[in-house]
């Protein structure tokens, strides 16, 4: 039982921080890739600064259950089911005692491709910690549609696609948690409403921690690649979620009518300067916002300039009344091409 696994709490948190690694490498693109050093570098962190590292299966209950968990809760995910995991990230994650997450697309590792785990790997540091989850079959993008296909098509391939790669990864490893990582973190309102109808929580690819009012249908997570998380990793793993309670529009998805997508958010009360919420879009810097009630609990802010094709993210962050910690949260935007594709 969860009750067991968290130790008494000194201080009490709402919020866990997920973090989201892909290639543990210096030989792989930069863009999805820390170095062994660096992923060396982040826990050790986290161990000299006594973070509470946790399953995220129990990170999952204790956020929805409203149990309070300690301070600095962290878990560890993994995307794709890379080689580098095995070779550079497990020794290391060994050593400190780290329990951490895979999510598995098992085409590749059926087909033996050279850069990917094996299943004897997979169950190996399964009995070592880690927990394997869901990342669709062949890692394609669910976001997009077949020519000719209906939404109802669309929607029972996505479906079929969870269901056997669900059950790919329980006949080779006996696990079946029912969690599933976004690939490329692209998601719809329709894609998440047959998630959640399945039984499954999901998780993206937009920064922020998870809390209480986060939606379990993508919960946010740190991506740790590239410049992500090298000089910031302290801040990232200490922040905490802004409580947001509503958001619209509720879809990433942008059209062509609507390049400077507007974003509404209402907040609970919390721990965070609310004169001091500053939003960013990506490669626009700062973006202005306009607070919509006196009580500072409403609030909309909005691209300087057309946002591009591909993913493109705001981010909002708030300081702690202390200072200690930011507040953070993030939606992702998805801008498809002229014929509906998606951006690799």
């Amino acid at each position: 039982m969860i009750l067991s696994m968290i130790p008494a709490l000194s201080q009490a948190s709402s919020s866990a921080v997920i973090l989201q690694y892909h290639h543990v490498s210096d030989k792989t693109p930069r863009i999805t890739s820390v170095t062994p050093e660096t992923f060396k570098k982040h826990m050790n962190y986290l161990a000299e600064n006594k973070f509470n590292v946790i399953p995220l299966v129990d990170a999952v209950e204790a956020l929805r259950s409203k149990q309070a968990l300690p301070e600095k809760t962290v878990t560890i995910t993994f995307d794709d089911a890379y080689l580098s995991i095995y070779t550079n990230a497990f020794p290391v994650l060994k050593e400190y005692g780290f329990p951490f997450t895979i999510f598995v697309t098992p085409t590749p590792v059926d087909k033996n491709y050279q850069k990917f785990l094996s299943w004897e790997q997979l169950r190996e540091m399964a009995q070592g910690g880690a927990t394997l989850a869901n990342h669709t079959m062949s890692h394609d993008h669910s976001v997009e549609r077949l020519s000719g296909e209906t939404e109802e098509q669309w929607l029972s391939r996505f479906r079929q696609d969870l269901e056997v790669t669900e059950t790919r990864i329980q006949e080779k490893t006996g696990q079946s948690v029912k969690m599933f990582a976004w690939t490329f973190g692209e998601t719809t309102p329709e894609l998440r409403a047959a998630l959640d109808d399945m039984g499954y929580v999901g998780f993206g690819q937009q920064s922020g921690a998870a809390g209480e009012y986060s939606d379990f249908t993508r919960l946010p997570r740190f991506p740790m690649a590239g410049i992500y998380g090298v000089n910031d990793f302290g801040i990232k793993v200490k922040s905490r979620a802004l409580p947001v309670t509503t958001q619209s529009p509720d879809s990433s998805l942008i059209s062509q009518d609507n390049l400077k997508p507007e974003l509404e958010l209402t907040l609970a009360k919390g721990d965070y300067q609310k004169k001091q919420l500053k939003c960013y879009a990506s490669g626009q810097g700062e973006l202005k916002i306009t607070w919509l009630d006196e009580e500072m609990t409403h609030l909309k802010t909005q691209a300087n300039k057309p946002l591009p094709v591909g993913r493109t993210r705001y981010n909002c962050t708030a300081p702690s009344n202390s200072g200690r910690h930011y507040y953070w949260y993030s939606h992702a935007w998805l801008r498809l091409t002229d014929e509906g594709k998606a951006l690799d």
